[in-house]
């Protein structure tokens, strides 16, 4: 199998699956105006492979949705919020948002994660909330902590309690840079960040589940109520694979077997009310306005590359997505049934939700 996870390692050979692969990520690019055309290109040929991948799934759904006639707006203003989402996407009368998420391993960041996450948490201490830093940019050599710091800070006492979610910018040591800020109000369900790896299969579901699930509470809430459909895209980009059970147990609930300790019961299985989607705080569900969760997935198949997405709509969701904008993508529908195929197999009809 070819290892596309980053720039380099697409552009040091010159065999016909990385530069058809390598190519095609650059025409996707030619399809983005500026000024996100430059940004963009600039991490998708970057040297750090997170970077890299990050951009990539952007460029995928900007390619996707352009590609199937809708018109995309790139991080447009949202009236009363002072974030972006990353996409706008619209035809004729219909519309919706997109935010796009990708989860890396800790280790995958590991160069430039502990100079980011020691200011993470200098700002968390002094803001009383979760601060979530994500680097776009390679970084200069040094960081000017102090400057960010104080910068920051006069954003996040602007929004008390609302998701506040943007970009920063600046230049040190004439190195251009930039990070994106996540900052979480007090009391927000995303508190599990570190996670316990291994191969154990067991583990490694906890993990995943955990990760996931707090991938999609860093973009859930953003824009508080809404009165448009909202979809949260998610590439997974760990170490291990990421399977439709993962994906299952992070929106719907992680599985629990009940097995009777006398006689010849049978075997049941249930489902935690922890679920993305299933989460419930003083009786309402947390998550309706989000509409749907999409996952992306890059595969090599018989020599050449294929793109992958699958939908699961959110069965609570205020807004829900129409099944038709996604023509011929398998999807989990608020039946708890895929249509348009299953994707890797898939679990057949999806049991109903047991609480």
């Amino acid at each position: 199998m070819w290892d596309v996870r980053g720039w380099k390692r697409l552009t040091i050979h010159d065999d016909p699956p990385l530069v058809n692969a390598r190519e095609e990520f650059l025409s996707w690019l030619a399809e983005v105006p500026e000024p996100n055309r430059s940004a963009w290109e600039k991490r998708i040929k970057s040297k750090y492979d997170y970077v890299h991948l990050a951009v990539r799934l952007e460029l995928y759904l900007h390619h996707y949705f352009k590609n199937n006639n809708w018109r995309v707006e790139i991080e447009p203003n949202m009236p009363g919020s002072p974030n972006k989402p990353d996409f706008k996407v619209l035809l004729r009368k219909s519309h919706f948002l997109v935010e796009a998420k990708t989860v890396f391993d800790e280790q995958d960041t590991n160069k430039q994660y502990q100079r980011l996450m020691q200011l993470a948490d200098e700002l968390t201490n002094k803001l009383s909330k979760l601060v979530i830093i994500e680097p776009l940019s390679d970084l200069p050599p040094s960081l000017p902590s102090r400057k960010i710091s104080s910068r920051i800070e006069q954003r996040a006492e602007l929004v008390t309690d609302k998701v506040l979610e943007f970009d920063f910018s600046d230049e040190h040591l004439k190195t251009p840079y930039a990070l994106k800020f996540i900052i979480l109000p007090r009391g927000h369900g995303s508190t599990e960040r570190g996670e316990v790896g291994g191969t154990i299969p067991s583990v490694h579901t906890i993990t995943t589940c955990n990760r996931v699930r707090n991938a999609l509470e860093e973009k859930a809430g953003k824009y508080g109520c809404m009165d448009i459909p909202f979809i949260i895209a998610i590439c997974w980009a760990g170490q291990f694979p990421i399977e439709l059970i993962h994906e299952i147990n992070a929106l719907f609930g992680d599985t629990r077997w009940q097995v009777p300790l006398k006689g010849a019961g049978e075997v049941t299985e249930k489902r935690v009310s922890n679920g993305f989607f299933t989460s419930v705080r003083e009786g309402k569900r947390l998550h309706e306005d989000v509409s749907a969760v999409l996952f992306y997935r890059f595969k090599w198949v018989d020599g050449t590359h294929s793109h992958n997405i699958h939908i699961y709509h959110n069965p609570f969701a205020l807004r829900p997505i129409n099944a038709e904008w996604f023509c011929g993508v398998p999807q989990l529908v608020t039946t708890l049934k895929w249509i348009n195929g299953e994707p890797d197999g898939g679990f057949g009809n999806f049991k109903p939700i047991q609480q």
